[in-house]
């Protein structure tokens, strides 16, 4: 049993080594999903952009923000709205329309609205029709600044189809950057401020960032640069601060790395395989109970020797009789209901003697009276018979 423990507990190993192996030297694929999480590292979410914001905007504060606009405003009522930049980049959950509200009141009071977004759903559309902008997805992937003719600051975006913005009045509008011809990058007033819409969110994730060959950094920094009031505010779904403050915590520290996680789950199973291999082999032992005896012998040798002592005789071979007639049926397989022509004729296959003490042992049992007094000779002649037929029924019976 130990062997075939060891046996198991190898093969544990070398599975482990196996998958060990292919955690380390074999990447894991790439995931392509547009989440614009600012804790990405993903080709597509917004970890570089998060880390270089703050120092993009050189004198600007920038504060940040889980909470919605509704619930943000409850607790920052004394907002100096002149001096405020609101900055929403692809919120997937989308806004609600009583936030949506406020915010355009604090635009309409002064305040800036820079928004990077593919989708107009909810709160977000609702933007979108105030300001009269319509949204469209078409072929195109080519994007330039209006206000830079030079061919190195035209991108391309990975993806054929985009989506652009068209107005009825174009001359209220003022077109920050294009994809071909189209309107992808907009601004407009809005009371005393001033709102500025881009559909390309997709150039501020880390793909676009750090693709230094095709300068697609040039849209971040162009981006940012109309962020020009001296507090920002960044409504960033994604930003929690008490998931900041546990992100040192052990479990948070072992999920965070592959060979750490890896560990983590290898000593795990190595546990429960232990307790479950060495609870077995600690079970209390069970006793093995041995069959029960037969003591048909000891007890009659026990009445024979209380017979004997009384020079019972009489009854001694009584008992005597019915253990060899038991003996024959159960050892020998004979029927000794009738003490016939045929006992006999089994009896003398079975014990290989002569018939005439066949005939002797038969006529000695049909003779028997219990109510006769027998001696001590009628006992020894009868034992004389039982040697001769080789009946031992004690020898057999222990």
């Amino acid at each position: 049993m130990k062997t075939e423990y060891i046996k198991y507990f190898v093969y544990f190993l070398l599975a482990a080594f196996v998958v060990m192996f292919i955690q380390l030297y074999f990447p894991n694929p790439i995931n392509w999903n547009r989440n614009f999480n600012t804790q990405s590292k993903d080709p597509y979410g917004l970890y570089v952009f998060n880390k270089e914001l703050p120092h993009l905007l050189k004198v600007q504060k920038l504060l940040k923000t889980s909470l919605t606009p509704y619930e943000y405003f409850l607790d920052n009522e004394q907002t100096t709205e002149s001096k405020t930049t609101y900055l929403f980049v692809e919120n997937k959950s989308g806004l609600d329309d009583v936030s949506v509200q406020q915010v355009l009141k604090k635009v309409s009071d002064g305040a800036d609205l820079v928004i990077a977004s593919e989708n107009f759903y909810y709160g977000n559309s609702y933007i979108l029709d105030t300001l009269k902008i319509h949204l469209h997805n078409i072929k195109t992937n080519n994007l330039h600044f209006v206000n830079k003719g030079s061919s190195v600051d035209t991108l391309k975006i990975k993806d054929e189809y985009n989506n652009i913005f068209t107005v009825k009045n174009p001359e209220n509008y003022t077109a920050i950057a294009k994809l071909n011809n189209n309107i992808s990058f907009i601004s407009t007033k809005f009371g005393k401020g001033t709102v500025y819409i881009s559909s390309s969110p997709i150039l501020l994730t880390n793909f676009y960032v750090l693709n230094n060959e095709a300068k697609s950094s040039i849209f971040t920094e162009e981006f940012v640069s109309f962020i020009k009031k001296e507090n920002v505010v960044w409504f960033d779904e994604n930003y929690n601060i008490g998931e900041r403050e546990s992100n040192n915590s052990i479990l948070n520290v072992i999920f965070k790395h592959k060979s750490l996680r890896f560990a983590w789950y290898t000593l795990i199973i190595g546990l429960l395989l232990y307790v479950i291999f060495y609870g077995k082999r600690k079970q209390r032992i069970v006793p093995v109970i041995d069959p029960v005896k037969n003591t048909t012998v000891e007890y009659i040798e026990t009445v024979g020797n209380l017979y004997y002592q009384e020079n019972n005789h009489t009854q001694l071979l009584d008992k005597q009789i019915k253990f060899v007639l038991y003996f024959i049926r159960t050892e020998w397989k004979i029927i000794t209901q009738d003490l016939n022509q045929d006992f006999k004729t089994k009896l003398e296959q079975k014990s290989l003697e002569n018939t005439a003490d066949i005939d002797q042992f038969v006529n000695f049992i049909t003779n028997f009276n219990i109510d006769t007094k027998y001696s001590q000779a009628d006992l020894i002649q009868f034992n004389q018979l039982l040697e001769k037929l080789h009946i031992n029924y004690g020898k057999s019976r222990k």
